[in-house]
């Protein structure tokens, strides 16, 4: 039986439980089998997230109490639909990008600005050298790289939550993003983004 097969049946097998992958077994996968097993099973199953996500909410469950409890509420269990196996091939992170209570900090290449986009090629030569960059600087630079909220942002650098917040503000007072903290006109501006 292939890891593919051995999930299938886990999948089909899972009743009122999640089902468990590591990010191995993810990643072994193709994105034809994601595919596959999203075709078949849909929104039904749940799935429990990676173990790196799992780590990371542990972290914002601290470090920003009401945006886990925007987003998780009592589901301590921490469990997705499993079409959101797609975003976590490779490795990816769970966007934080419809809170309800709370300001959004998520951002795509579309939220880049013309003015942010003339001085992405300072900050791009900087990286190039190696040089320090600015809180604002390394966030435009992981903007260009894929959509990334102000949380994984600060969880992957070690930034304070807050000094993140600073920086979005200084780059909105810039002119370099456009800043949608409502899940409504975010959720709009992410559905024309692929």
């Amino acid at each position: 039986m292939t890891r593919f097969e051995e999930i299938v049946q886990r999948a089909r097998h899972v009743g009122e439980n999640a089902l468990e992958m590591t990010s191995d077994e993810i990643d072994a996968l193709s994105m034809e089998e994601i595919d596959q097993l999203c075709a078949e099973f849909g929104a039904y199953v749940l799935l429990r997230l990676p173990g790196y996500e799992r780590e990371f909410f542990e972290w914002l469950r601290e470090a920003d109490p009401e945006v886990f409890h925007d987003l998780w509420a009592d589901d301590d269990q921490l469990l997705v639909s499993l079409p959101f196996l797609r975003i976590f091939h490779g490795s990816g992170p769970f966007p934080i990008c419809e809170l309800e209570q709370c300001d959004n900090y998520f951002f795509t290449t579309r939220h880049i600005k013309p003015n942010g986009a003339a001085a992405l090629s300072g900050i791009l030569e900087r990286a190039a050298r190696q040089l320090e960059l600015s809180v604002s600087e390394a966030l435009m630079f992981e903007i260009l790289k894929a959509p990334i909220d102000i949380w994984h942002f600060c969880y992957r650098y070690d930034v304070p939550i807050e000094l993140g917040k600073t920086a979005v503000r200084e780059m909105t007072a810039h002119d370099w993003i456009v800043h949608l903290t409502d899940r409504e006109d975010l959720v709009k501006y992410i559905d024309q983004d692929d």
